[in-house]
């Protein structure tokens, strides 16, 4: 009789939870899903049992079936990934890798896992580089709604801020990848997600490779900056924030610097005030990195250039920026008067300006 009961109380929770995952997956109910992961917060579901409840869901022909099953899951582990064993991260990993090749509508529930699981302490070595992997091979990011493409940046900003070293073990092949994420982005939410993971790869010194040019052509073609944000600013995101985000990432390494140059002095020659002020800024910037190499076979443009907005434009805002970018110049050149060995970069540019005046 006593054992009678005690299957009778192991029965019936796990009848309790598979009337939940029904009530979600077929009643299009919310509300179960955090109902499991209390439950399973509380001690009274593992997550396997959760995997087992949802077993006929996940298998299921219908994809939108699957991916309800699919989502119960994910939010059930964006909730509870910190109880999560080693052993059950591998499985979810090795699950939610097979089902990025599953039908469309699954595939936005299982980056959700992905992102969970990416915030996981219990991520055993290498997962990490597994998982980008197959996003990078099975995701066409660009076919996703913004929200799901915010997903997958945030992914990888979890990688980068946990697995740093073994995601350089993949050299150049993971900025290869994320330029391949990134590329054709539009959606100010993540883009801000995006410049910053460029300035992460420059600045913590992963491998760019031979794809130098392409990661600058994939950030370069926002600038400048054109965004006014919607009535009633539903974003939270100013003009003013992807500019500074932009600019550092532009401005964080002379590698950049054959390619943007060259951008800086074809925007201040426009006729757009805006971008005037953005390109003159951004070299006030750059100044503060490049070395006389970089900024050499450009010396003459670019005093050209100045020279226009500081002595012939109508705007005090333009003239002033002109100036600081001239000082910038010139404080960054006088570096190479202190090397016996310099060319005298700075006492030819000087010269150049005397004899424009």
């Amino acid at each position: 009789m006593a054992a009678a009961t005690g299957l009778e109380e192991a029965v019936a929770p796990m009848g309790a939870l598979c009337g939940l995952v029904q009530d979600f997956v077929m009643g299009q109910q919310e509300g179960p899903a955090d109902q499991v992961a209390a439950d399973v917060k509380s001690g009274g579901y593992t997550v396997l049992q959760v995997v087992e409840a949802l077993g006929s869901s996940l298998e299921n022909a219908e994809p939108r079936t699957r991916a309800r099953g699919a989502q119960l899951l994910s939010q059930v582990l964006l909730q509870c990934h910190s109880l999560l064993s080693e052993k059950e991260v591998v499985h979810l990993i090795l699950f939610y890798e097979n089902r990025l090749k599953d039908h469309h509508l699954v595939v936005p529930s299982v980056l959700q896992g992905l992102r969970a699981l990416s915030m996981s302490v219990a991520l055993p070595p290498g997962l990490a580089v597994s998982v980008l992997k197959a996003i990078f091979q099975e995701v066409h990011v660009q076919s996703l709604l913004q929200v799901d493409r915010h997903t997958v940046f945030s992914i990888i900003t979890n990688f980068m801020r946990s697995r740093e070293e073994e995601l350089k073990g993949l050299g150049a092949d993971f900025t290869f990848g994320f330029i391949q994420v990134m590329d054709g982005e539009k959606d100010p939410r993540n883009l801000l997600l995006a410049f910053r993971i460029v300035h992460d790869l420059i600045s913590k010194d992963y491998s760019l490779g031979p794809f130098v040019e392409e990661l600058f052509e994939v950030t370069s073609c926002y600038f400048p900056i054109d965004f006014t944000p919607p009535p009633n600013d539903p974003y939270g995101i100013q003009r003013e924030d992807l500019i500074l985000s932009l600019r550092a990432v532009l401005a964080s390494t002379p590698r950049f610097a054959e390619f943007l140059l060259p951008l800086l002095i074809e925007k201040v020659d426009s006729e757009i005030l805006s971008a005037k002020l953005d390109s003159l800024q951004t070299l006030n910037a750059c100044c503060a990195v490049y070395g006389q190499k970089e900024l050499k076979d450009f010396l003459p443009s670019l005093w050209a250039s100045i020279r226009r907005e500081v002595f012939q434009t109508a705007s005090e805002r333009v003239e002033a920026e002109g100036l600081a970018a001239l000082h910038s110049l010139t404080a960054c050149l006088s570096c190479s008067v202190l090397r016996a060995d310099a060319e005298d970069l700075l006492g030819s540019f000087l010269s150049n300006i005397l004899q424009g005046l």
